[in-house]
């Protein structure tokens, strides 16, 4: 094992994705939320996906030199193609119109498609709120979930995120969660492991509950929840891919492996200037929410776990695995 810190997993992430055919401004961007996952204890979408990027430029799932391509239909309104390239640069592109547009005029929309696998959503709208504003964001996935009574996978994932902002360039807290039990992405990584999966995390293609992972990646993820949780999931579904013009689930390629060309889905994002609304008691209200919540006990705001783990990981570093390590230097040129 090697202890890694924040730079040193951007450059490792930044040469890999490079060597594999990525440019280097998307490669860059990239490379800053891969980083940020590992400072945040979410391994799933950090350097063990690396591999995964560098696989998908090389097989075309990716087109890794793509210009996202931005454009204004409205005031409020702000449209990105992504080119069927990677989803970092081309929300990095349109939030340079979003931010200033929600600043402006209280509230803005952001679309993106044609897009691919963002990583951790929270991620994104986390940016929002150093910005000062309310973010919400929702991203579609190649469908894992069935509805409730069916068997077969009609909608991906899912995941929505909420941040909020604290009034001094940071985020008060940051809600992340998806439609399923599980992010698909630990199923995988317990596949890879040859691990069991916890039951309850998944059905198998006969519609039954596994705890095989790998008859799990067959199947079916299970909703949240039950019914609700496949309703959230269809929320997302409709702003990530109906409203952007992406790919639905049902007819995306998966994000995994090689088979397939790009799946072509969407995100969406809002951004709010809350105080634009409130007449000014944004903060306050805020304040005292929070408070209410994080005054019980041991209960905790959204989040919370992520930015303790984030502050000990920053000054620490992150023990990485040296086989990982050498599996992402292939890949450099």
């Amino acid at each position: 094992m090697a202890t890694m810190h924040r730079d040193q997993i951007e450059t490792l992430a930044q040469h890999a994705l490079e060597g594999a055919g990525t440019s280097t401004a998307a490669a860059a961007s990239l490379a800053r939320a891969v980083a940020a996952a590992e400072m945040d204890g979410t391994k799933s979408h950090g350097l063990v996906y690396v591999p995964i990027y560098c696989e998908h430029v090389q097989c075309g799932k990716v087109i890794g030199d793509a210009s996202p391509q931005v454009s204004r239909p409205g005031v409020s309104a702000v449209v990105v193609d992504a080119g069927s390239g990677f989803a970092h640069p081309a929300i990095d592109a349109g939030f340079d119109e979003l931010i200033p547009a929600a600043r402006e005029n209280g509230c803005a929309g952001m679309a993106v498609r044609n897009s691919y696998n963002c990583g951790v959503l929270g991620y994104h709208v986390e940016r929002l709120a150093k910005a000062g504003l309310v973010g919400l964001g929702f991203t579609n996935a190649p469908a894992s979930i069935a509805p409730v009574g069916g068997k077969k996978p009609v909608i991906g994932t899912n995941p929505y995120a909420l941040s909020v902002p604290d009034g001094h360039g940071n985020a008060a807290f940051i809600l992340d969660q998806s439609a399923s039990v599980i992010a698909k992405s630990e199923i995988g990584m317990h596949a890879r492991a040859n691990k069991p999966i916890p039951e309850g995390w998944a059905l198998g293609a006969d519609g039954n509950p596994t705890t095989d992972a790998n008859e799990a990646m067959k199947g079916s993820m299970v909703p949240s929840g039950g019914y609700k949780g496949f309703g959230n999931g269809l929320m997302v579904e409709i702003f990530a891919a109906a409203i952007s013009g992406a790919t639905l689930g049902k007819d995306a390629s998966p994000f995994a492996g090689t088979a397939g060309g790009p799946p072509k889905t969407g995100q969406f994002f809002f951004a709010v200037n809350a105080d634009q609304f409130s007449g000014g008691a944004f903060g306050e209200r805020m304040a005292d929410l929070g408070g209410a919540i994080s005054g019980q006990g041991d209960a905790r705001l959204p989040g919370t776990r992520r930015l303790d783990q984030r502050a000990n990981n920053e000054q620490n570093g992150v023990e990485v695995d040296d086989a990982l390590i050498a599996r992402i230097q292939e890949f450099t040129s």
